[in-house]
């Protein structure tokens, strides 16, 4: 067995710049299953207005499940071979949640409801402004990773690049393989 002890150059991947994004990522979009996955009354507002808005009633009933499905692939994506088609997902989700609170009647700050369900405050524009970083946060995975050559999302864009050029047969010298 082959144990190497990390150097100033080497650090382990939980203490890097990506690993601790990854880390935020996850644990905003696992923590806010409990919401979506139980049905909370936060969950049925933000919902509700988006069904209403688009008129996709079922959006209201199923999107919660819907979108907390697609955060937990995506964070548990985040710490695989494929953590970039995770970022990728994160990207994609806080993309649509940033479009629709400046887009629809949903807004920026979100109403909290007690347990019996009565509106007793805001989230002081909260829920938008994590959205924004987890949006931020993947952005810089995404890059990171499609700019890395080990990267799964750099072999995807150069392989696309060669297929655009043309090239779509051969050998790939920069693997050492063929294509």
């Amino acid at each position: 067995m082959n144990i190497t002890t990390p150097t100033a150059n080497s650090r382990p991947a939980l203490l890097s710049l990506a690993g601790a994004l990854s880390l935020f990522i996850a644990f905003i979009f696992v923590q806010s299953l409990f919401f979506k996955f139980t049905n909370s009354y936060e969950t049925q507002f933000i919902f509700g207005t988006l069904a209403g808005w688009s008129g996709f009633s079922w959006f209201g009933t199923y999107g919660g499940y819907l979108i907390g499905t697609a955060e937990l692939i995506a964070a548990v994506l985040l710490f695989t071979r494929f953590h970039g088609v995770g970022a990728v997902m994160a990207v994609g989700i806080m993309a649509g949640a940033i479009f629709f609170h400046l887009f629809t009647p949903l807004g920026i700050v979100m109403p909290e409801f007690n347990a019996a369900g009565q509106m007793i405050g805001t989230d002081g524009g909260l829920l938008f402004g994590m959205a924004c970083l987890i949006w931020l946060s993947a952005v810089v995975l995404v890059v990171r990773d499609s700019r890395q050559p080990q990267g799964l999302l750099h072999h995807v864009i150069h392989r696309f690049l060669r297929l655009s050029q043309g090239h779509s047969g051969g050998t790939d010298t920069e693997n050492g393989g063929a294509v």
